[in-house]
């Protein structure tokens, strides 16, 4: 995917100086600073953490780009966000100070508005001074330095100015941006997994009196789908591990509705989610840990589950050729 763009600006968001600096005139971009946005702008486009939105019908921001944003009006504009967003700041007092990016840009056709805060950090690089005895290299500390672009952002918006489809990223505590924005958010895919992981753990410790074979059983229809498709069919999902018991399948299904994913798809692009349900770690109450490849716990061939008759269960692990230390 490339992108082409159109306007960028920077404003400095620093509640140490009690008011917002604005910028004046737009951002001039040269190859890094241009790497350096689109690689920001592609982490909120795929990150896991981040969720599709709708607009309220209240909200004031569709209304503004409704018209083209010239030079004058994507300044303006830009300027209005930069003191909703310091006000926000003012307001929490858990926002931390940062600079705030906007850019409007070309991507496959389709018109953005990227909106995103450099949380600043602190580091340590070097200061020169002229003194009587000559040039002086001294150690200071910098808190204004932004995350790096291989660092994902833990605010930011873009806006798809041609349908006014949201992508929103907010990984603060205080999950402000919805407000800001008047945005309706959907559950990201990370939130939505977690929520699947919540509900069946819940159903599966309620009826069964084994839930480790129940619950890997889930994982490893998780993972045959992400490894066969790159997504996972909820439905489908749940009539996979629990379509034999109607009475666990209904009340799964059911708290699945009240979380609004009952008949999601979702996309998994990330790897790490991937990676997450490949692999299956067990601990026991002796302080005994185990992690295997999630398919093989279906396998007699390599590890069985025994319910002993004295009501403890035995793992055990079968035709090893081979253990290493590590």
């Amino acid at each position: 995917m490339s992108i082409t763009f159109k306007h960028t600006i920077i404003h400095v968001l620093d509640l140490t100086m009690n008011m917002p600096l604005f910028s004046t005139d737009l951002l001039l971009l040269n190859d890094e600073t241009e790497s350096f946005i689109t690689r920001h702008l592609m982490k909120i486009f795929e990150s896991s953490s981040s969720s599709d939105a709708i607009f309220k019908e209240e909200a004031s921001l569709p209304k503004v780009l409704e018209m083209p944003l010239d030079t004058e009006a994507f300044t303006r504009l830009s300027h209005e966000m930069a003191e909703v967003f310091y006000r926000y700041m003012m307001e929490y007092g858990t926002i931390p100070s940062g600079d705030l990016i906007l850019t409007s840009f070309m991507m496959d056709g389709g018109n953005y508005l990227g909106i995103f805060k450099l949380n600043y950090k602190e580091e340590f690089t070097h200061f020169v001074e002229h003194n009587e005895a000559g040039v002086v290299a001294r150690i200071i500390k910098h808190k204004g330095i932004f995350p790096s672009a291989s660092k994902q952002v833990d605010e930011g918006v873009i806006i798809n100015t041609d349908n006014l489809k949201v992508i929103l990223l907010d990984g603060t505590k205080s999950k402000y941006l919805s407000l800001l924005f008047d945005l309706e958010p959907a559950l990201s895919v990370k939130d939505t997994i977690k929520a699947i992981e919540k509900v069946a753990t819940k159903v599966i410790e309620e009826h069964y009196d084994n839930p480790v074979s129940a619950l890997t059983e889930l994982k490893n229809n998780i993972s045959e789908s992400i490894a066969r498709t790159q997504t996972i069919p909820v439905q489908e999902i749940m009539e996979q591990t629990f379509g034999s018991d109607e009475e666990v399948f209904e009340s799964c299904t059911m708290q699945m509705e009240e979380y609004g994913i009952k008949e999601a798809k979702i996309e998994i692009a990330d790897p790490k989610i991937s990676n997450k349900f490949a692999s299956q770690k067990l601990k026991t109450d002796t302080g005994i840990e185990l992690k295997f490849p999630t398919h093989l716990f279906k396998d007699p061939d390599f590890i069985e589950v025994v319910n002993n008759p004295n009501g403890t269960l035995s793992i055990v692990l079968k035709n090893i050729s081979q253990i290493t230390n590590k």
